[in-house]
């Protein structure tokens, strides 16, 4: 076994260094910038220069003392890590903890041919328990087998049975099905995505933070044409705008998601994907909790959907999403999401047949759906006529998302497991097994006991937290028959 100290690859200095740099930057950077653009002060600037020097010189010894510091091994049944920068840290992480070992690679480790292993442990919250940032793709395989032969002999599991399980676990072994994202999906999702909103947010807050420290007369006096330009001007500079941040969303995804592929082995699913930075996510069967399909308006339209995993354990690895939850499918069409979920997730399976609410949940949908605005129309109508009139368009709009939201809604048993389908602006259909559910519950507002509905809910155990799937407006008879399902289950025990 690993029992002898280890040291990470020398290029887990430059990891340290650049990881270092980049949180420096965050916090000198508007202070550097106003120094060296904005102050005339050729004294300050020379004593800037040599402070910067200083602290680079500094970062770089440092990231040579960590790395020297950092030292992991296995020994007594433990995961044992040494570090410290002037402090020696002993984390002992008990190998009966570790749920998962998954594997990433940057650009510095693929220059190097080395891979990121991150540990992640039962409970372990949102980040992983251990991370290893450089160390060969063989390194990785000896920690993970001898990680689960530990595991298999701390179970009294029989040594003929232990090593077939160690082999098991090594991704060198003939796989029995895989899965590739093709073009047409990988366009789909990078051209649907959400990453727009984001790549906005993050220029409007730069502008914010530099608006603070620089003057910017300069900078609008500039475009001082533009005050004088009509609305089709100003309409062509937005839709231009929009349309290079939609590529460059668009590139963002491509790059994340590029080589998308799943292998299924036995009883884990192995997920890698990416270019410039590559991912490699690991998850037991035994640890999925539940799925979730979830289409926007426009992927609904065009019949494709995204299909995610949340599961027990882990939450390390930036494949992740919403704490727990592992992009199992990108982008996939709903002709094939059958068939693949029998594939990949055969307990997971999606029912066509589904229950839905009753006709008198109708009006509870639509008044949910408008009941904010009404209080913003009206006073928009009285005090700023006549553009105010102009808000009364959001009510029709609304009405429309709310009828889709009482229309969408349902759920289906099917054996021992429960499909709940619910709408906000995009639909999300969520597939769980009794015994995952952690809870079952109906709860009554005032004005649901009027109509005899129910909001039924159900929670599964994530890393990190409980992760709630909830229909609103259950009919009673639906309400009684679903809760009695699920508690012939506690009382079978």
């Amino acid at each position: 076994m690993m029992s002898e100290p280890k040291r990470l690859h020398p290029a887990a200095v430059i990891l340290n260094l650049s990881h270092t740099i980049i949180q420096t930057i965050k916090n000198i950077i508007l202070p550097f910038f106003f120094v060296y653009i904005v102050d005339s002060n050729h004294t300050v600037r020379f004593y800037g220069a040599i402070a910067l020097g200083v602290l680079f010189i500094w970062l770089v010894a440092a990231s040579i003392i960590k790395w020297r510091k950092f030292s992991y091994r296995i020994e007594d049944d433990e995961f044992r890590i040494e570090e410290g920068l002037f402090v020696t840290k002993k984390r002992y992480i008990s190998i009966d903890r570790i749920q998962t070992m998954n594997t990433s690679a940057g650009v510095v480790q693929q220059i190097f041919k080395l891979v990121k292993l991150q540990i992640e442990t039962a409970g372990g919250g949102k980040e992983a328990e251990a991370v290893l940032s450089a160390i060969s793709v063989e390194e990785a395989e000896r920690i993970k087998e001898a990680v689960f032969k530990k595991k298999a002999e701390r179970h009294s599991i029989d040594t003929e049975e232990g090593l077939s399980e160690a082999k098991e676990a090594v991704p060198d072994a003939e796989p029995q099905v895989s899965y590739s994202m093709n073009a047409k999906e990988l366009l789909m999702a990078a051209s649907t995505s959400g990453g727009i909103g984001v790549i906005i947010s993050a220029v409007f807050a730069l502008i914010s933070q530099l608006d603070e420290v620089l003057p910017m007369d300069w900078l609008f006096g500039k475009f001082s044409f533009l005050q004088h330009a009509n609305i089709g001007i100003y309409a062509v500079l937005i839709f231009i705008g929009l349309f290079i941040t939609w590529i460059l969303s668009i590139a963002g995804m491509m790059f994340k998601y590029a080589n998308f592929q799943i292998i299924k082995k036995e009883q884990e699913l192995v997920i890698s994907r990416g270019i410039i930075e590559k991912h490699q996510v690991t998850i037991p069967l035994r640890k999925i909790q539940a799925i979730k399909i979830k289409e926007n308006i426009i992927r609904q339209l065009f019949g494709f959907a995204t299909v995610s995993i949340v599961s027990a354990g882990g939450g390390g690895d930036s494949e992740k999403a919403e704490g727990a939850s592992t992009i199992l499918f990108p982008m996939i069409h709903k002709k094939k999401l059958p068939g693949m979920l029998r594939t990949f997730t055969p307990e997971y399976t999606v029912e066509e047949n589904r229950r839905h609410l009753p006709q008198r949940a109708l009006k509870r949908y639509l008044f949910r759906a408008t009941i904010f605005s009404i209080f913003l129309i009206i006073p928009l109508c009285i005090f700023f006529q006549p553009w105010g009139y102009f808000s009364i368009v959001l009510l029709p709009i609304e009405l429309f998302f709310g009828y889709l939201a009482y229309k969408d809604a349902a759920w289906v048993i099917s054996g021992d497991r429960l499909q709940l389908t619910s709408r906000f602006i995009g639909r999300t259909t969520a597939i769980v097994l009794r015994k995952r559910m952690q809870v079952c519950k109906a709860s009554q507002s005032y004005f649901q006991k009027k109509g005899k509905l129910y909001t039924l809910s159900t929670s599964v155990k994530s890393s990190s937290h409980m992760e709630e799937l909830t229909v609103r407006d259950v009919g009673e008879e639906d309400t009684d028959f679903i809760l009695n399902w699920y508690s012939y289950e506690k009382a079978d025990g």
